[in-house]
C-alpha cells in the first residue's frame, strides 16, 4: 500500500470502544488472529484516558474510553493488555 509521494505505508487498524463507538487510537497491527496487546511503539493517535487503581497487588494503570469511562485495557512495560469484548477493530492488518 502506498501513500502519498509513493511512500510505503503501512496498514493500520482502528480501536473503537464498544460501548460507545468512539475513537480509542489507530494501531499497526502485524500478522492475523486477535488483538491482545497493543505495543506501544506502534500506537498513534491516542485518545484513551489512563488512570493508576489500586488492585490489591499493587497499583496498575487502567486504560479508559475518553466518553464513557470503560475500562478497555491495562498498561504493562511493553504496551496495553487488552481486555477482550471491550472494544471492536475496524480496517485491516499486514499479512505476515
Amino acid at each position: 500500500m502506498f501513500g502519498r509521494g509513493g511512500d510505503l505505508v503501512p496498514p493500520m487498524i482502528t480501536v473503537h470502544c464498544a460501548s460507545c463507538g468512539t475513537k480509542l487510537f489507530r494501531y499497526q497491527k502485524i500478522g492475523k488472529g486477535r488483538l491482545l496487546h497493543c505495543r506501544k511503539a506502534r500506537i498513534s493517535g491516542d485518545h484513551t484516558v489512563r488512570r493508576e487503581e489500586d488492585d490489591g497487588a499493587g497499583t496498575v494503570v487502567g486504560v479508559y474510553c475518553p466518553r464513557c469511562g470503560r475500562n478497555v485495557g491495562v498498561v504493562e512495560a511493553q504496551g496495553i493488555n487488552m481486555h477482550g469484548g471491550t472494544f471492536t477493530v475496524t480496517g485491516s492488518a499486514l499479512k505476515k
